[in-house]
Order: C-alpha cells, then structure tokens, then sequence
C-alpha cells in the first residue's frame, strides 16, 4: 500500500496572516497619497498588479514569499520587474513590505486599503449580477436608487449571470437583495412543495379521523 505524502501548504501573499500589521499597512499606503483621487489611482494599481501578476501568476508570488530567497535578492527581482512599469510610490511600497519580509501581506493589504478609502470617501461597494447586461439607463437609475437607499455613493461592481434567467441580485456587504426569476420560480417551487405536503398530511388526518 502506498502512503500519499501530506501537500505541503506555503502560504503566500494573498493569505492573511497578520490583520493588525495589515491594517497599519494599508492605512500607510492610502495615506501617502495627498487626496482620494490620488489615493483611488494608485489602489487600482495596486489591484491589477495584485490580479494581473500575482494571482495570475503563483509561482511568482511563492518566490517572493519564499525564505530561500534573501531579502535583497527580492529587492533585486522587485526593482527589475517593477522599476520604470509600475508608480514609483508603488514600486517604493513593494520594496518597503520586502525590506519588512510582509511581501506575503500584500494581496490583504490590498482589499483593506480599498475598504479603509472607501470608508474615509463615504463610498460602499456594490455587486450587482444580472441576468442580461444593464443598459447606461439602467445603471444610472440603480446608481441614484441605491446611493438614496444608502446614503453613500455607491461603487458598482456588475457580471452577467444567465442563471438568474431574469432580473438581478445586489449584495451590499453581507445583506443580498435578491429580485432574479431564477429566486422567484425557487420560493414558487418550495410554495408548491409546502402546499402539497399540506394537503396530503390534511387527507391523512382525515382518513385516521374518519377511520
């Protein structure tokens, strides 16, 4: 019988290990820039630098987070892929968190720095799927409804999900607002269900009764 050896798990920079040192990153990195628009820039940055290399790319990330490499040999590798490509205060940002060995904090920093702006600019996320895409009309219409209902302008997030056959669901933070077909035909089935079942414990009682 042969034994499969346990995987081993390396964690890398898009796990959390740390949520304090995270926040107190994160809060560095939206205080460097001098206003939101400047701060909003370099956090979208930050995001397609975060998907388009290091999500896309784990054996990238595992390197940087690995301990076989010397802090300056990251540095070197951090210089040379970033330098010139991405903002300075970007590049200046990835080299301090190495030099610090919290390069394995940066995709969290990431998603605590966009919630930390977005608190101080009073903006809430917003996703929105819908079973076909929303025209320009739609959209400004849910944007002036929904920054009414919260009071706060909202940030769309939008997909298309045929799945829903019709309509759409939001989801702000953990509250979901779900107006599809595909949840209405749902709650018509199990309404069905209920029924039926209903009906046939009434006929039951009926039967022991008149038994």
């Amino acid at each position: 019988m042969t034994e499969t050896a346990p995987e081993v798990y390396h964690r890398t920079i898009l796990d959390d290990a740390a949520p304090e040192l995270t926040r107190n990153y994160a809060e560095a990195l939206v205080n460097v820039a001098q206003n939101g628009d400047d701060a909003s820039a370099l956090l979208d940055e930050l995001d397609e630098l975060v998907a388009d290399i290091f999500v896309a790319n784990r054996r990238f990330a595992s390197m940087l987070s690995s301990p076989a490499l010397s802090t300056s040999d990251k540095d070197r590798i951090l210089s040379e892929t970033f330098g010139g490509r991405a903002s300075d205060t970007l590049t200046r940002f990835l080299r301090v968190l190495n030099q610090h060995g919290r390069l394995d904090l940066l995709g969290p920093v990431s998603r605590k720095a966009r919630a930390i702006l977005d608190g101080r600019l009073n903006r809430r996320p917003v996703s929105i799927r819908s079973a076909v895409a929303l025209d320009e009309s739609q959209q400004s219409a849910l944007y002036d409804r929904l920054a009414a209902m919260l009071g706060a302008t909202p940030v769309l997030s939008l997909a298309v999900d045929p799945s829903l056959i019709g309509g759409l669901v939001i989801q702000v933070g953990d509250d979901v607002y779900d107006a599809s077909v595909k949840s209405r035909l749902e709650k018509l089935r199990q309404g069905l269900i209920e029924g039926k079942t209903h009906e046939i414990s009434s006929r039951r009682d009926h039967f022991s009764h008149s038994a």
